[in-house]
């Protein structure tokens, strides 16, 4: 993975505070989401009896869930690399990897909600509906502000599943 130096751009790629949209995503997001899912998926491996299907398909998991967390990681590079030097609203490859980072990390985090009582699990790990401000504008203007169904504001990490 490369990094560009590139001058003032550290706070456009700075980690939001509040993860709100799947715009604010960046790479430092998912490294400890991805520890906490391995630390979790390890854990539920290694309490199967060795040798049987349970045991390969807890490791089988843990290995497809590290490898999401690198394909999402590759995808922020790669999306951090348009903030910085392209442009974001472009049609094509653009908008497909900006979708994707939302369903993406909403898949990850899904799987990390299973652990929300684990004392290690961080709140910041929530499906992110929208990619921006004006998407989300953009679909409650359309179908109206009853279709968040209290995804946005919601404390509770079970709340869509």
């Amino acid at each position: 993975m490369i990094h560009r130096d590139i001058p003032g751009a550290e706070p456009l790629l700075a980690p939001a505070v509040i993860l709100e949209f799947s715009d604010d995503l960046r790479v430092a997001d998912v490294s400890p989401l991805r520890d906490f899912l391995a630390a979790r998926l390890n854990e539920l491996a290694r309490d199967q009896e060795e040798g049987t299907d349970a045991r390969w398909a807890a490791e089988h998991l843990a290995r497809t869930i590290d490898a999401a967390c690198r394909d999402l990681t590759d995808a922020l590079v790669s999306w951090e690399m348009e903030l910085t030097e392209g442009d974001i609203s472009r049609p094509g490859h653009v908008q497909r990897l900006r979708q994707n980072l939302g369903t993406d990390w909403d898949r990850l985090v899904r799987t990390a909600q299973r652990y929300a009582d684990h004392p290690d699990y961080l709140p910041r790990w929530r499906p992110l509906r929208y990619c921006c401000v004006e998407h989300a504008e953009f679909v409650e203007q359309a179908l109206g502000d009853a279709t968040d169904s209290g995804i946005l504001y919601s404390d509770n990490p079970r709340h869509d599943n």
